[in-house]
């Protein structure tokens, strides 16, 4: 058997937001906004003006930082004593997140608005679960029986934020390549099967466009990553960014839901028991990127092609080796933990065509390292900014 899910609603373009209400107006009359504070800041006016147009009301909220079980309950008691019919999160990853769980924790609709492509999350019916305080270490991954009914996505809000957060979603967009084919060679199972059970055989393929829109990302994402980077510090809309958000939110939430995650995430998620230590910190796609390097190593690829995509990640910006990540002094012992976290049972590492234990995985990261070192000699990396 075959699946494939995706939101009902995907829009993108500048100045979309101008029309949130005229979208959102079918679930309802009144809203829950939240976002961080930057992120409130950059569409509250606008979400008013078009609120007031088409006679709609929203209460606003300030998210705390971490997309997290005490996050989730404390914004779906203000959504239930406030009585609204509709949840709209703004912002990056883990607000978006937290957006997600509020709408099905609470039964109302689920509006998704990014204001930075740093990662896949907005399409997606999964939320990446963190302890508190911030930054939380990786908790469990909640996968929902829904995927958002619109995702909205702005493109002249995503070019005034930070080049770091566009890097920062190719580098969680470029795994899914990897992820996906590993999965499907594996024979394994993608994101479609309802509430994600590790324990529970998962009967969903890919199917044929699950694996296509993978390497189409990939594709998109080496021809004109480069050329987006550019656009966002100079805070332009251009095509090659319009390509890129569109790889980073679109094309990659697709992929990896439908068809699946492997190696790399896993690895993400191992390094996020050192997070506290990284200096400065990292985010998910930097940390990804890094994860993408390891499962390279862990299947064995050629050099050609582990170096092919170092290159592009430091053309972009993105951390190739340990050092790069605020990890100099990482010791053998802190590594082995996140060898264990990242194998643990129910992890999508284990969806690779090999069994994966925690020394290979350990090996892997001190050969990825080594090599992501020695091509930063010769290929340096470009600043974000």
């Amino acid at each position: 058997m075959k699946g494939f899910i995706s939101p009902r609603r995907y829009i993108q373009g500048p100045g979309v937001l101008n029309y949130i209400g005229k979208f959102v107006r079918i679930y309802g009359k009144k809203a829950l906004v939240f976002a961080g504070k930057t992120a409130l800041s950059a569409i509250k006016d606008t979400v008013e003006r078009s609120f007031k147009e088409y006679g709609l009301k929203a209460v606003y909220e300030v998210f705390r930082k971490e997309c997290s079980w005490e996050e989730i309950r404390r914004l779906s008691k203000i959504a239930d004593e406030n009585n609204v019919d509709m949840i709209i999160a703004a912002g990056g990853g883990k607000a978006l997140d937290t957006g997600k769980a509020v709408a099905m924790e609470t039964d109302k609709a689920m509006i998704i608005v990014p204001t930075i492509a740093s990662t896949d999350a907005p399409t997606s019916a999964l939320s990446v679960i963190y302890t508190e305080p911030y930054p939380g270490e990786f908790l469990e991954y909640k996968f929902w029986p829904r995927n958002p009914d619109i995702v909205l996505v702005d493109t002249k809000v995503i070019a005034n934020a930070p080049a770091r957060y566009l890097a920062c979603g190719m580098g969680d967009a470029s795994s899914k390549i990897f992820e996906g084919s590993a999965v499907v060679q594996a024979g394994k199972g993608n994101f479609v099967w309802s509430e994600y059970e590790p324990e529970v055989k998962n009967p969903l393929r890919a199917t044929y466009v699950g694996l296509q829109l993978c390497k189409i990302t990939y594709e998109i994402l080496t021809k004109y990553g480069v050329m987006a980077m550019e656009a966002v510090r100079n805070k332009k809309v251009t095509p090659a960014l319009e390509l890129v958000v569109e790889a980073n939110i679109l094309l990659s939430g697709l992929g990896f839901e439908n068809a699946g995650l492997a190696a790399a995430h896993s690895i993400h998620n191992g390094l996020t028991i050192l997070e506290k230590k990284m200096k400065p910190h990292q985010y998910h796609g930097e940390l990804v990127t890094f994860g993408t390097i390891v499962q390279l190593v862990l299947e064995n690829k050629p050099m050609d092609t582990i170096i092919e995509y170092m290159k592009w990640a430091h053309d972009v910006g993105l951390p190739i080796n340990l050092e790069e990540l605020g990890l100099a002094n990482v010791t053998d012992e802190e590594l082995w933990k996140v060898a264990e976290k990242a194998t643990a049972p129910g992890e999508t590492i284990h969806n690779e065509p090999f069994e994966v234990t925690p020394e290979l995985v350990f090996s892997a990261i001190k050969v990825a390292d080594s090599i992501g070192r020695k091509v930063a000699k010769l290929y340096p990396r470009k600043p974000y900014e």
